[in-house]
């Protein structure tokens, strides 16, 4: 190949790059890519995440059992002072039979009310409907919060409320609760006949919450001193192993309050700073938030870390049981419009306002925070006003305060389903978007 042709061929090759460059060029000004988010109403909530210690005043139930145990109450059940928690019988059959008459007295109870003319016949309809939404609605809510302690409880008190409008309505007699109960009453006498009483009782030494598992990491901190818990101090007792004890049938919780103690570091202190109350999220011990209050922040100046005691009075079966747990503490809940932090942007606004005398003047008002929103094909520049960000989105507020109002220097801020511009160059107000 002669050197003509090699010529040629390059030159062909550089028209083709500078054609090719051109074509970019004019690509990117008449073709600038724009990505925009609609603006969404939502709830963020400020967490942190700890290892969290529970404390309780607790008073361990030690009996020797020669037989087979029976619990009255349930785990997290209010009882008082000598009250039964437990029966003791000799055989597990017998403890069997003994909780099924239990179930059947129970039943038997219900129809009878059931049965009795005056009990329906006065019934309000409206209200009956009601009862029934109302259970229903206990039964959903529980479900879906995997809280199944009441269970048995919710579903009896739908049945009974869907029993008495089928009264009421003439699709049952009380004929029918009549047959029912003569046969409940049968198969009780039978069952009672072949069953063995308790042989011995368990009560409860003081009035308090009832827990029925013991860890041995009972009364390791005096509740008095509890609020004096050193950051070492609370690493020391999340070290410890629980251990189960033989003789323990369980204990007593006496304090209506009870306390969490974790540590925290300093980057999480500085979002729990003048924070008195938050909730306390147990994801593996239960599916409701716990109201808790900061009653003491003891910090160690070497290490910079704070140990934080929060004091907590709900209780249920499933809080009753928690000792060492993963802690999830919501500090704040914010709701207002949810816009990407790429989005924010400083601007120079130019705006007309009146002076004293009445004239309308322009001034400038530099650094406005504010994003740019695409609206009818054409750009503009809204401020926005946003105290908190969580996530990576800025919570902003839509309805603004008179002192806000004051401070606005653009046509409007922002609203709700804007689409907002988080990615693009050369932006400005009033610019057309093809």
């Amino acid at each position: 190949m002669n050197s003509k042709k090699i010529r040629t061929i390059g030159a062909l090759i550089l028209a083709v790059l500078v054609l090719l460059y051109v074509g970019y060029q004019v690509f990117q000004a008449t073709h600038e890519s724009l990505k925009t988010e609609t603006a969404m109403y939502g709830e963020a909530s400020e967490v942190l995440q700890a290892q969290g210690f529970v404390i309780r005043d607790e008073t361990v139930i030690n009996e020797s059992v020669n037989g087979v145990l029976s619990y009255r109450v349930a785990d997290g059940t209010r009882v008082a002072a000598n009250g039964t928690i437990a029966d003791v019988f000799a055989t597990e059959s017998d403890a069997a039979n003994r909780r099924e008459l239990e179930r059947l007295d129970d039943e038997i109870e219900n129809l009878e009310a059931l049965s009795k003319p005056a009990d329906y016949f006065v019934a309000n309809p409206s209200m009956l409907g009601e009862q029934i939404y109302s259970a229903v609605g206990q039964v959903v809510k529980g479900v879906n919060q995997n809280d199944f302690s009441q269970l048995s409880t919710w579903k009896e008190t739908l049945l009974t409320a869907l029993a008495r409008r089928q009264l009421i309505v003439g699709e049952e007699s009380a004929d029918s609760y009549n047959q029912r109960i003569s046969e409940l009453e049968s198969q009780r006498d039978a069952l009672a006949s072949q069953s063995g009483y308790a042989v011995s009782t368990i009560q409860a030494p003081e009035a308090g919450y009832f827990i029925s598992t013991v860890d041995g990491l009972e009364n390791l901190v005096d509740l008095e001193e509890v609020e004096d818990l050193t950051v070492s101090q609370v690493e020391e007792l999340l070290e410890k192993e629980p251990s189960a004890s033989t003789s323990a049938v369980g204990k007593i919780c006496s304090e209506f309050n009870w306390y969490v103690a974790c540590v925290l570091t300093e980057n999480d202190m500085v979002r729990l700073e003048d924070v008195t109350s938050v909730y306390l999220d147990i994801p593996f011990a239960s599916a409701e938030q716990i109201p808790a209050q900061v009653v003491a922040r003891n910090r160690d100046d070497e290490t910079g870390k704070t140990a934080v005691i929060f004091q907590c009075s709900n209780m249920d079966s499933d809080i009753a049981s928690v000792r060492n747990e993963a802690l999830q503490i919501t500090v704040a809940t914010y709701s207002g419009v949810l816009v990407n932090e790429r989005a924010l942007r400083f601007e120079d606004v130019e705006y007309t306002t009146t002076d004293e005398n009445g004239n309308k003047v322009t001034k400038v008002q530099e650094n406005v925070r504010g994003v740019y929103v695409l609206f009818g094909g054409q750009l503009e520049f809204v401020q926005v006003f946003t105290e908190h960000s969580i996530n990576g989105y800025a919570i902003c507020k839509t309805e603004l305060s008179s002192e806000e109002q004051e401070m606005l220097v653009t046509d409007s801020t922002i609203q709700l389903y804007d689409q907002v511009v988080v990615e693009g160059t050369d932006l400005y107000d009033g610019k057309i978007v093809q």
